[in-house]
């Protein structure tokens, strides 16, 4: 009897609780559809996806990110002369991870306001190091300024992006001369035919120092102008390929560069002048540059001056085969204590896509004319595959495949 009158009562409280259980549940369920539809606006004015070859994601509004990286992977072979290299040494052949780097970019508060951070896991021990790290506000009156790590605007060569090259790697003489990375503040206009850049900085090759490093110079500034002919926009001049169906559309830039070191914090007593002049030429499916530089480097009472000088060419023989050819040449000053050195490369690019850098394949031989130990501002460098010797008529073959996202 009484757990019958114990299931009525929860009968009837059930009953009585039913509406107030069917009204929170469709508050409940009203709740959970504005949250939806709000989620869904939310989502449809913010975004992501695959926009101009790039991933991306933004907020609907002046906040946006992409992340973007490349890998460059090479099968190298290397033949020296066995009286320098020793009998056991004189082929050298393997496979090298060249470049693996990944970074992001974007904008924030304004579309104006740019940044990029991009690193680079090293080729010997695989820790992860930071390459690029700067922001960049662009002004109405198409007037930019840019502060952080990055590369100075000085040799052509070494500005082209790594993935954007004719040959698998920059000319021997470019990295006699390059810039490398440095801490920096720079202020650029571009206009239609006429762009500039003019960079207060640490000085030459000063990638990750702090301010009260020893190799950095008390100061070093940079400035280069080019100026453009021809068809096409200044995009065209951002690699050294000219696509098939492309007319004909030219380029000239010179720069100059000065530091100075010896009056704070520990540098050395050191002032280098270097100035530049570079040319390109481009028409439909080939290319043609040519650059030189000057270097006069004075320090510890020894006054060099050092020349180099690069002449390349590409043609594209399908929309998606280019063949090329590049000499370049080194000829230091007798105070920087060896002889000129000499370099002709050889090759072929495929392009997976026509017109497109995302996914090549690339193959270059060298012949460099000269020892590399007779040439004293020459260093050897596996990244160029030019490895010690003491005899002239050394041949390195490089074959690179190439993913970017």
């Amino acid at each position: 009897m009484t757990s019958g009158r114990s299931f009525a009562t929860l009968v009837a409280l059930a009953g009585l609780a039913a509406p107030v259980f069917a009204q929170a549940a469709d508050d409940i369920s009203r709740e959970l559809l504005a949250d939806a539809a709000n989620r869904s606006s939310l989502s449809a004015a913010a975004g992501g996806g695959w926009e101009k070859g790039a991933f991306f994601i933004s907020d609907g509004g002046a906040n946006t990110l992409t992340p973007y990286g490349f890998s460059q992977f090479r099968y190298l072979m290397n033949l020296r002369d066995e009286d320098s290299a020793g009998d056991q040494d004189d082929f050298t052949h393997g496979f090298q991870a060249r470049r693996t780097r990944v970074g992001m970019k974007g904008t924030v508060w304004s579309k104006n306001l740019s940044f990029d951070i991009l690193g680079e896991f090293s080729r010997s021990s695989g820790t992860f190091g930071l390459l690029d790290a700067y922001a960049q506000y662009k002004f109405e009156n198409n007037m930019t300024i840019k502060w952080g790590q990055n590369k100075v605007p000085l040799m052509r060569e070494e500005t082209v992006s790594d993935t954007r090259q004719l040959t698998v790697e920059r000319s021997t003489m470019n990295s006699v001369f390059t810039q490398g990375r440095s801490q920096l503040v720079q202020v650029g206009y571009q206009g239609e035919t006429f762009r500039g850049w003019a960079a207060f900085s640490d000085g030459l090759n000063t990638l990750n120092t702090d301010f009260n490093s020893g190799s950095e110079a008390d100061y070093a500034f940079t400035a280069r102008g080019e100026f453009r002919w021809g068809k096409g926009d200044w995009k065209r001049f951002d690699d050294n390929v000219s696509w098939r169906g492309s007319e004909y559309g030219g380029m000239f830039g010179a720069a100059v560069h000065f530091q100075d070191g010896g009056e704070t914090g520990g540098t050395s007593d050191t002032q280098v002048l270097q100035a530049t002049v570079d040319a390109s030429m481009e028409g439909n499916g080939w290319n043609l540059f040519a650059a030189a530089v000057w270097r006069n480097t004075d320090s510890s009472g020894s006054d060099a001056d050092d020349f180099g000088a690069v002449l390349q060419g590409g043609y594209l023989v399908s929309d998606q085969c280019e063949v090329f050819l590049r000499y370049d040449g080194v000829f230091p000053d007798d105070d920087s204590g060896g002889d000129d050195f000499h370099t002709l490369t050889a090759g072929a690019n495929y392009y997976l896509s026509p017109e497109s850098h995302a996914a090549k394949f690339s193959a270059d031989v060298q012949y460099y004319f000269d020892a590399e130990d007779n040439a004293g501002i020459i260093s050897p460098s596996t990244g160029s595959n030019l490895l010690a010797d003491t005899e002239d008529g050394q041949i390195a073959l490089r074959l690179q495949m190439q993913v970017m996202f």
